[in-house]
């Protein structure tokens, strides 16, 4: 019989543009210097994009080859966002049963199927302002201006939702942000109360 306590899966989500690939990094760098730094996995996402693309360290997939691994159950958590598939790979629950904690970057739009399927889930929220949204996105080069300017509409409208949810603000320097991240990360490794049913609501977007 297994008696590990399960980790806890850390679920990240903002804007497209909002830093959080910037500060999922720089929190994983200071967390090397925390002896609970170890408990912590950051597994990479499969993605429907070159891997020569720029931006973060992906598993490089074809629509096809995405989808044949999604029909073989590859994923415990899969998306569409922006004309991509995104994918989190089925190896994570391992992880989770041997009571580390994963830490991905998903759409908010899975999080209620993550809740579900997983017994610990913590949603970090990256928030900035809009001028710093439009900034980042036209700096990586990847969206023209009339789609920048319908992910900053977006970032406006959306609602993030969640049965536990810790916003991190990243409108000042990202050292700031990525400290708030790490200790976000090591309090709520182990939530310390039960919220099941109890859902917090906050104005913000996703991928």
């Amino acid at each position: 019989m297994n008696t590990t306590e399960p980790g806890t899966l850390f679920l990240v989500v903002g804007a497209s543009g909002s830093g959080k690939d910037s500060v999922i990094t720089a929190a994983r760098a200071r967390l090397g210097a925390y002896p609970r730094g170890t408990h912590f996995v950051f597994p990479r996402r499969s993605i429907t994009r070159p891997g020569n693309a720029p931006g973060e360290d992906h598993i490089p997939l074809t629509p096809e080859e995405f989808r044949r691994a999604r029909e073989a159950g590859r994923f415990c958590l899969a998306w569409e966002a922006h004309g991509l598939s995104y994918g989190i790979g089925r190896e994570i629950t391992a992880d989770l049963d041997a009571g580390r904690s994963v830490v991905v970057n998903v759409s908010r739009t899975i999080i209620p199927e993550a809740e579900e399927l997983f017994p610990r889930v913590v949603v970090l929220l990256i928030e900035t302002d809009p001028a710093a949204i439009r900034e980042r996105l036209r700096q990586r080069g990847r969206e023209t201006t009339a789609e920048i300017e319908r992910r900053v509409q977006r970032a406006t409208a959306m609602v993030v939702s969640a049965r536990i949810l810790v916003r991190i603000d990243n409108r000042g320097p990202l050292e700031e942000a990525a400290a708030a991240c790490t200790r976000a990360l090591l309090r709520n490794r182990r939530p310390a109360a039960t919220t099941t049913g109890r859902r917090t609501a906050v104005a913000a977007a996703t991928e």
